[in-house]
């Protein structure tokens, strides 16, 4: 028995409607991302480690060999820096909500977290940057408990180093 050609249409558009659906419920949400820029040079990057659950996060969900695994590979960009010229970080709003601090090296940019979308900073004119560069972390900060993690080097522009 073939059906009308209108109840076979409708009968497509909802096998179509319920195949897209379950192809969205499997795809993982992206995690917030950050840009950082210097001079002419501009990179987005979502979060190496985040918590969508508000969890702080736990060596568990954020290893140390990852951390470690990414400053060593080509996970992380590398911005060029001229000293004395700014750099920017520039954050998703849920990063900005949760509240979050940039770390140059190990020194913590500012005492409170951040709750605005943009931050800049001059880099230190008299400060040498070694060729291998200088991590900058971004830390998302959830009432003191670390909730995400991004991760860019430092690294001294052509011809400065």
């Amino acid at each position: 028995m073939r059906l009308p050609s209108s109840l076979a249409r409708a009968a497509l558009v909802a096998a179509v409607a319920a195949a897209s659906a379950a192809g969205l419920a499997a795809c993982e949400k992206p995690a917030p991302g950050i840009s950082v820029f210097s001079g002419t040079t501009s990179a987005y990057r979502e979060a190496l480690c985040w918590s969508f659950d508000g969890q702080p996060l736990s060596s568990e969900n954020c290893a140390q060999d990852l951390i470690t695994g990414a400053m060593s590979g080509d996970r992380v960009v590398r911005i060029p820096v001229i000293p004395g010229n700014t750099v920017g970080i520039s954050v998703d709003p849920a990063v900005a909500d949760a509240g979050w601090y940039p770390l140059v090296g190990t020194q913590r940019l500012t005492e409170q977290p951040l709750t605005a979308t943009y931050y800049r900073f001059t880099f230190p004119g008299l400060q040498q940057i070694p060729a291998e560069g200088i991590p900058l972390q971004v830390v998302a900060d959830r009432g003191g408990e670390t909730v995400g993690l991004w991760l860019f080097q430092l690294v001294p522009a052509e011809g400065l180093s």
